[in-house]
């Protein structure tokens, strides 16, 4: 068995720049300019997002994936990704780092580990699985009692 990792951390690094790049230009845009969007996600991109936060469940495609951004940003008055580590193995990324927030409503703020595995096809992100390590501090953070199902 092959346990050799391809460390490609410069590559998953601009990778992640682009990303989280576009990700902020389109919610700086208020959801009008999809270009940042299109140089960083494939066209056939899938976020799937936890069943227990106020954004739940799988987000296809361009349009989809701004009206996530929007849900986040109407969400979150602040949000980044601090201290990211990360790795490419072929097309597959692996990211972790610390999620700074704030939630618009309360004010509130939330630091936590947080970790991605994102899907990589012709340099662009197709697919996103986002892991936050506890959603009960997100929801509490924001107002939630319950955990959406």
């Amino acid at each position: 068995m092959d346990n050799t990792w391809s460390d490609n951390s410069n590559k998953a690094m601009e990778i992640l720049d682009r990303m989280f790049s576009a990700e902020m230009e389109f919610m700086r845009s208020d959801g009008n300019d999809f270009s940042g969007i299109t140089s960083a996600f494939h066209p056939d991109i899938v976020v799937h997002e936890p069943a227990s936060l106020p954004y739940p469940g799988d987000w296809c495609g361009y349009e989809e994936l701004g009206k996530l951004f929007n849900t986040m940003h109407n969400t979150w008055s602040s949000m980044n990704v601090e201290n990211i580590v990360a790795t490419l193995d072929g097309d597959t990324l692996f990211m972790g780092g610390t999620l700074v927030a704030k939630a618009r409503q309360s004010e509130k703020k939330v630091q936590l580990p947080f970790a991605q595995i994102l899907k990589i096809k012709d340099d662009l992100v197709v697919e996103a699985f986002p892991y936050y390590f506890d959603t009960s501090l997100i929801n509490a953070a924001l107002g939630h009692s319950e955990i959406n199902k």
